[in-house]
């Protein structure tokens, strides 16, 4: 998905830099151009891994089920619940807990 964005993100960039000529197809490339820097920073240091909301719900309750039957939760799954639970409540989902 990031990938496709990317791509349009790209082709609109050289379709505006082609229309150069208007001072508002001018300033659109540059945005296109410091948004795709951008996204390229981000994706150079995080990795996406797309799981839909149901694989979600299963992650956060195995690692919520795994923090009930030990006394502690490693702090990479519990750093991977609080990012699933953050990205739940972005999206107006409930956590459920």
């Amino acid at each position: 998905m990031l990938k496709d964005y990317r791509d349009w993100l790209e082709s609109e960039r050289k379709l505006l830099g082609n229309a150069s000529h208007h001072a508002y197809s001018f300033g659109q490339a540059n945005m296109a151009k410091r948004a795709l820097e951008r996204l390229d920073e981000e994706l150079a240091r995080t990795l996406y891994v797309p799981l839909d909301r149901t694989e979600a719900r299963r992650v956060l309750t195995a690692i919520e089920a795994l923090g009930q039957q030990t006394t502690g939760v490693p702090p990479e799954l519990e750093a991977l619940r609080e990012a699933i639970k953050v990205a739940m409540v972005e999206e107006n989902e409930p956590a459920d807990s």
